[in-house]
C-alpha cells in the first residue's frame, strides 16, 4: 500500500518514519522547503524513543500532484486550520477509490473536507474520515528528526459519510491495528481531545506562556484548581451528547483506552500520562493550541450549543478570553453549523422529539 503525508511537522514525520519502518512507500509533501530540506538531504527520517531507527522515504517533494499520484491513502497531517486550503488545492490530483485521513480532524473537520472538495470538482471520489486525535505523541526535532514518545493504543476515527467507516477500517486495520471505527461521526468529532485540553490549559497559564516561562504545560500547567474548569467544560460538552443521544465523553475514559491511565478525576488522569509529563509549554501565547483548537474546536462546539439552545458559559468564556489574547474574532473565522451548512445534518441526529423543530425560546442550563 503506497502512502502519501501531507504535513512534515511532528506528526507527519512520526507517520512517515512509522510507516517506512513497516516496509510501505513514503511520499511527503510539504509547502515550506524550510522543513523538509535536511529530510531531503537525508532521503529519510531518523527517529528516537518509541520507534528507533532511519527510515528511508521515497518521495520528498514541495509539489501536491507528485506527492498525491497513485497513492493509495493520503493522511493529512497538518493543523487543522490549513485542511480547507489543503482541500481546495489537493482536489484536482484526486483520482477514485483514494481514501483521505485526516489526523486529526479535530471538529467537523472531514465535513469541511468532504464540502471543499465538492464544491471544487463535485461529487469527491475519494473516501474521507478524520481521526479523533493524533495516533502519536511526538515532538518534531532539528534536521530530519523526530522523537515519538508514545504511539498510542486507541484512536477513534469516522468517515463522512459514516457508512464508508468500516471499509476504511478494513483496509487499515492491518497498518494502523490501533484505529478503532466510531459508532457515529457526529459524537466521534464531538470529542474532540484537542479542543479539551489546550485552549483551557492555554487560557489558565496564558501570564506564563506570554512571558516565555518555562513549565511543563501538563504536568504543572493542569493543577487541580485548573482540572476544576476541565470537569465543567466536559459537563457542558455532555449536556449537547445527552441532547443528540450521543455517548457521553468522558476524559478519564480516553486516557485508560488511549494510555492505560486509571484516573478517579481529570487532574489524575492528565497527570498519570507518562508521555505528558516532560511536554514543554510554549514560550509565546499565540501559538496553535488557540488558532487551531478554537475555530477548528471550540467555535463549533458553541455553534452547535447556540443551534441546540443549550448555555455554554465556560466554552463561551474560554473563546471570549482567547479572542482578546490573540486579537483575533475567533468565532468570525471558525467552523460553524451555519456556515458548513449542517443544520438538516443535526437535526437528523436529534433523538428528542421537543427538540426536532427547534424553537430556542429555551435556553437550556446544566447549572
Amino acid at each position: 500500500m503506497k502512502f502519501c503525508i501531507i504535513g512534515a511537522g511532528n506528526g507527519g514525520r512520526a507517520f512517515a518514519a512509522y510507516l517506512s519502518s513497516k516496509g510501505h512507500p513514503v511520499n511527503l509533501y510539504n509547502r515550506s522547503f524550510s522543513r523538509i530540506a535536511s529530510i531531503k538531504k537525508k532521503d529519510g527520517i531518523k527517529s528516537k524513543g518509541e520507534l528507533k531507527g532511519f527510515f528511508p522515504l521515497n518521495i520528498i517533494t514541495q509539489r501536491l500532484d507528485i506527492a498525491v499520484k497513485k497513492a493509495d491513502v493520503i493522511l493529512v497531517v497538518t493543523p487543522a486550520s490549513a485542511h480547507k486550503i489543503i482541500a481546495q488545492k489537493i482536489a484536482p490530483f484526486l483520482t477514485k477509490d483514494q481514501i483521505i485521513l485526516l489526523n486529526p480532524g479535530r471538529t467537523f473537520g472531514a465535513i469541511e473536507f468532504y464540502k471543499t472538495i465538492k464544491e471544487q470538482i463535485g461529487n469527491p471520489p475519494v473516501f474521507i474520515a478524520e481521526t479523533q486525535t493524533l495516533l502519536f505523541t511526538s515532538r518534531q526535532l532539528k534536521k530530519n528528526r523526530v522523537q515519538i514518545l508514545k504511539i498510542k493504543d486507541y484512536v477513534e476515527f469516522s468517515a463522512y459519510p459514516e457508512k464508508y467507516t468500516f471499509f476504511i477500517y478494513d483496509t487499515l486495520k492491518d497498518v494502523f491495528p490501533q484505529l478503532e471505527p466510531a459508532k457515529d461521526y457526529l459524537g466521534m468529532t464531538l470529542r474532540n481531545i484537542g479542543m479539551f485540553l489546550h485552549p483551557t490549559l492555554s487560557v489558565l497559564n496564558s501570564g506564563m506562556m506570554d512571558n516565555g516561562k518555562e513549565f511543563k504545560f501538563y504536568s504543572e500547567g493542569a493543577s487541580k484548581r485548573t482540572c476544576e474548569v476541565l470537569e465543567g467544560l466536559q459537563l457542558e460538552i455532555n449536556k449537547i451528547m445527552q441532547l443528540m443521544g450521543l455517548k457521553q465523553f468522558s476524559f478519564n475514559k480516553w486516557a485508560n483506552n488511549t494510555y492505560g491511565v486509571k484516573g478517579k478525576c481529570i487532574y489524575d488522569s492528565i497527570q498519570g500520562i507518562m508521555a505528558y509529563n516532560n511536554i514543554n509549554a510554549p514560550k509565546k501565547l499565540i501559538t496553535r493550541y488557540l488558532t487551531e483548537d478554537i475555530p477548528t474546536g471550540l467555535v463549533p462546539i458553541a455553534s452547535l450549543a447556540e443551534f441546540l439552545a443549550i448555555n455554554t458559559p465556560i466554552i463561551d468564556s474560554i473563546i471570549t478570553l482567547s479572542s482578546i489574547l490573540c486579537g483575533m474574532n475567533f468565532k468570525s473565522i471558525g467552523r460553524t453549523i451555519n456556515g458548513l451548512n449542517l443544520e438538516e445534518y443535526i437535526k437528523s441526529k436529534i433523538t428528542s422529539e421537543e427538540l426536532v423543530n427547534l424553537g430556542h425560546e429555551q435556553q437550556i442550563s446544566i447549572y
